[in-house]
């Protein structure tokens, strides 16, 4: 019986990560820049993920610091950067385990950004109120 009762906490827990990661992955689609036909990570794109998550978020976003989608790995390593220390420690373990150069140089400026003396936490960007109603959160 209690075997019964752990497997279904456990796809319980696990369907719950799944719809919990693919609204994120929303999220940041629907606020993805575009500059000179190409789609990239802006002000908006991290807002509007940062605004979604917590730090009982940072196993999902966990997960999305390896999707297949290059914009999606940036935008959630400069979120986890915000969220110190524990997001910044997911960075580091990931920079640890990663044999790309291109990723580590992205996960390297993630943390180096978040460390510098100016360093303004993403829901303190200064945006204005038409700002504002174009970022597209979490429900």
């Amino acid at each position: 019986m209690r075997a019964i009762v752990f497997l279904l906490f456990l796809s319980s827990a696990s369907g719950q990560s799944a719809r919990r990661y693919a609204e994120l992955r929303r999220v940041i689609d629907r606020n993805t820049g575009f500059a000179h036909a190409t789609r990239g990570v802006n002000m908006y794109t991290l807002y509007a993920l940062r605004g979604c998550v917590t730090e009982k978020d940072i196993p999902v976003l966990e997960r999305l610091l390896s999707d297949k989608d290059r914009v999606t790995r940036m935008a959630t390593a400069d979120v986890l950067a915000d969220l110190k220390p524990a997001g910044q420690d997911v960075l580091r373990a990931k920079l640890r385990a990663t044999q790309d150069a291109s990723e580590r140089i992205m996960l390297q400026e993630a943390l180096d950004d978040a460390q510098k003396p100016d360093y303004r936490p993403i829901l303190q960007y200064p945006l204005n109120a038409r700002e504002r109603t174009g970022i597209r959160g979490c429900k």
